[in-house]
């Protein structure tokens, strides 16, 4: 019984720190231009035409921190003052590190009188 308990506090200690979903999602309709730059950074493009300006912002998506299961296997020989012997093991564990990129987002904001009128995001990464 104890063992088991060893052996499942590193998992329960690795989902204490998943985090949950976001709820609010990003509603930039309404925004100033001001507002917009100010909430996403200096954007990638502009063009005006019409009366009407698109702001760009190109980003990397990037699937975030990952946790991976792995498996090993070693081969060792040791010898000492009492004999010498081989061994070969295996085990599991489990890798910690970036999840790498899913692919680009490009997200296009339509800006009418100073104000965000409309948006498009296109792309892989825009999950």
């Amino acid at each position: 019984m104890r063992m088991r308990c060893a052996l499942l506090l590193p998992i329960l200690l690795l989902a204490a720190c998943a985090q949950p979903p976001a709820t609010a999602t990003f509603n930039p309709i309404g925004m100033t231009e001001g507002e917009l730059v100010s909430r996403l950074g200096v954007p990638s493009r502009a063009y005006e035409t019409d009366g009407r300006r698109f702001l760009t912002w190109d980003s990397e998506g990037s699937a975030g921190p990952a946790v991976t299961p792995s498996i090993g296997l070693g081969v060792g020989r040791f010898s000492g003052g009492w004999g010498s012997g081989t061994a070969i093991g295996t085990g599991l564990g489990l890798s910690f590190g970036g999840g790498g990129p899913s692919g680009y987002c490009t997200a296009t904001y339509e800006m009418r009188d100073g104000r965000v009128i409309g948006a498009t995001r296109q792309g892989p990464g825009c999950g």
